[in-house]
């Protein structure tokens, strides 16, 4: 076997090893990121429903039925109000800084966005406004969402083309818990 025989063989082993390193970092990747979704999905759906069982028993039925007449207000029902928009602050944060997948995200999109558009959110809204203060881009998304008059399965309002890629400075919003 020559020099030049080995040198080739050695620098062929030496692609191949290279090439292989590198489709097991993207296929650890992707595993990863997957992995890392499915977490997400399953966090945040069980504390969704803990806020969704912490509402009073009068609104739970008023939370999704608009034709029904809204429970008093009272602390209680203000809470719950904030826990669920807080949650969905957070998933809105996961998805415009690119660590939520884009299919998970128009799931929660639609669920949040016919929820905004409730009579009871709206009303408490006016007083919880204010504590997403220091998150402009939620704020935007929560009165486009309540401006907005058709969802039928699509985005609010042109609002998904704004939140599709990350900004490029990200920054950590300040949301109550």
């Amino acid at each position: 076997m020559s020099a030049e025989l080995l040198g080739q063989i050695t620098a062929l082993v030496t692609v191949l090893g290279v090439l292989s390193t590198v489709a097991g970092v993207v296929l650890g990747l992707r595993i990863y990121r997957r992995q890392a979704n499915a977490q997400a999905f399953l966090t945040y759906t069980e504390r969704y429903e803990q806020i969704m069982s912490s509402y009073p028993p009068d609104a739970r039925l008023a939370r999704l039925d608009s034709d029904r007449v809204l429970p008093p207000k009272s602390p209680e029902l203000t809470l719950s109000v904030l826990r669920y928009l807080n949650l969905c602050s957070e998933e809105l944060y996961l998805f415009r800084y690119g660590h939520l997948d884009k299919k998970l995200w128009a799931i929660w999109q639609d669920e949040l966005t016919r929820m905004l558009r409730t009579p009871l959110v709206r009303r408490e809204w006016v007083d919880l406004r204010r504590e997403f203060e220091s998150y402009p881009e939620f704020l935007q998304f929560v009165e486009r969402a309540q401006g907005s008059v058709a969802l039928a399965g699509r985005a609010v309002a042109g609002f998904s083309d704004a939140i599709e890629s990350p900004p490029a400075a990200t920054r950590i919003p300040s949301v109550h818990s």
